[in-house]
């Protein structure tokens, strides 16, 4: 494998489409962005947050803006007072992000201050969300505005020392699904003094967290919630005597927040793909405390994918690098049998995927920031049969005559778990199978 960085042209705006994602996700957060405008319009331009119960024209309402004029700053404290204003119209606020980069900054907005005299005046946490601040590895991701506001999120969890270690439940005391498998209603247990695991992660789909949190279960570990949570009363203790298993490449920022509380982080194989979910519930298992082997597992998984595999064995598929998932989806595709010519990576980690480059083998390269002039002519001489393309490749490599789905999609069908990799290469077939009926209409 060789890791080549070509330097590509970078996303120069932040991340900032994540907000409404993130608006869906946590019910009783109020989002201010602010910024300029442009940003301002950025943002509302896309899709509006699914809120059923709400007319159209409020839908949203946890997204609000605060716009600034380059040529009247506006004064200190006045932020603050907007904020204020704004959740008392707003029922059930817990929490405030106020997601303030690097060009509100530069306009005067002392973000820290504002955060801390809206607290004071609400009475609620306020957080601020810096989706440009300087990261190790740089770069900029679609997800990082997610991983500040999970980082946000750890350093709200309730502390958790060794001192407050609590025997946990068998699986015959546990509650439901949502109170057994997330820590609520457990009760205490002689059989195991294993240390209970927090998921980290796992906002691109619904139900992703209690997935996962039913293959612990079945291992016998004790899972105390997720981050983030179903509301900000409902995250999980987290610190000393906590295990993080973290369910996504991208979260840097939050498993270091996690560290620095004092948690174990299990860096392992994401739960990707039959042989990923294997080695990273094991692995979080073990380092919880229980010896567990999912060898018989994934095993019966690869067997009840075997109709699946013959669909997609030997067929030629390119990254071409978007969301930062396309390590751990190259790899497990690679496992199934396909044949991957390239990974693009808009930002690569080595620290925190060194278990994923060694599991993709020294066969396959990636490419680090991928020049797309570069990478489209390698495209086009290679002739893949399926691309993996972002949403700015997406429309030129169709145009090409390229058969592409975007990594967005595996996103939407859920590709978490031994049951996200059956939907991962059903995605995949389904691609296939409709480019190939089409041709055939052509003919």
């Amino acid at each position: 494998m060789t890791i080549l960085n070509e330097s590509g042209i970078p996303d120069v705006l932040p991340p900032l489409h994540a907000v409404n994602g993130l608006a869906e996700r946590l019910p009783d957060v109020l989002v201010v962005v602010v910024g300029p405008q442009a940003e301002a319009h950025l943002v509302q331009c896309l899709p509006a947050v699914p809120s059923p119960n709400l007319p159209p024209s409020r839908r949203n309402q946890r997204v609000i803006f605060a716009i600034l004029d380059p040529d009247d700053p506006p004064q200190q404290g006045l932020l603050a007072s907007r904020i204020v204003e704004s959740v008392a119209g707003i029922r059930g606020t817990s929490l405030v992000l106020l997601v303030a980069g690097r060009t509100a900054e530069s306009l005067g907005v002392d973000a820290e201050f504002e955060a801390t005299l809206a607290a004071r005046k609400l009475d609620v946490p306020a957080e601020v969300v810096n989706p440009d601040a300087p990261r190790e590895v740089p770069g900029i991701l679609s997800t990082d505005l997610e991983d500040c506001v999970l980082a946000a999120l750890v350093n709200l969890c309730p502390k958790r020392k060794t001192s407050d270690l609590v025997e946990p439940a068998s699986p015959a005391k546990r509650g439901g699904l949502f109170g057994g498998l997330l820590g609520r209603g457990i009760e205490a247990s002689d059989s195991n003094d294993g240390r209970p695991v927090v998921l980290l992660g796992g906002t691109l789909k619904t139900g992703a967290a209690q997935e996962l949190a039913t293959e612990f279960s079945r291992a016998g570990v004790e899972v105390a919630g997720a981050v983030p949570a179903s509301g900000i009363d409902d995250l999980p203790p987290l610190g000393e005597g906590t295990v993080v298993a973290v369910m996504d490449p991208n979260l840097t920022s939050a498993a270091t927040a996690a560290e620095r509380r004092g948690a174990t982080v299990v860096k392992t194989l994401m739960p990707v793909g039959v042989d990923g979910t294997a080695r990273f519930v094991q692995d979080v298992a073990e380092e919880a405390g229980t010896r567990t082997s999912e060898v018989v597992r994934a095993r019966s998984a690869w067997e009840d994918l075997g109709v699946l595999r013959n669909r997609i064995r030997g067929k030629r598929i390119f990254f071409t690098g978007d969301t930062g998932f396309e390590i751990p989806l190259a790899r497990f595709l690679a496992d199934a049998g396909a044949v991957v010519l390239e990974v693009g990576a808009p930002r690569l980690d080595r620290r925190f995927l060194a278990a994923e480059l060694q599991a993709l083998g020294p066969d396959i390269d990636v490419v680090v920031s991928p020049d797309y002039r570069g990478q489209t002519n390698r495209i086009d001489e290679s002739r893949p049969d399926v691309v993996i393309s972002s949403p700015g490749l997406h429309l030129p490599l169709v145009a090409r005559g390229h058969l592409c789905r975007s990594p967005r999609d595996f996103f939407e069908a859920g590709l978490y778990g031994y049951g996200g990799a059956r939907r991962i290469l059903e995605l995949l077939v389904r691609t296939m199978d409709r480019a190939e009926t089409l041709d055939a209409l052509n003919l």
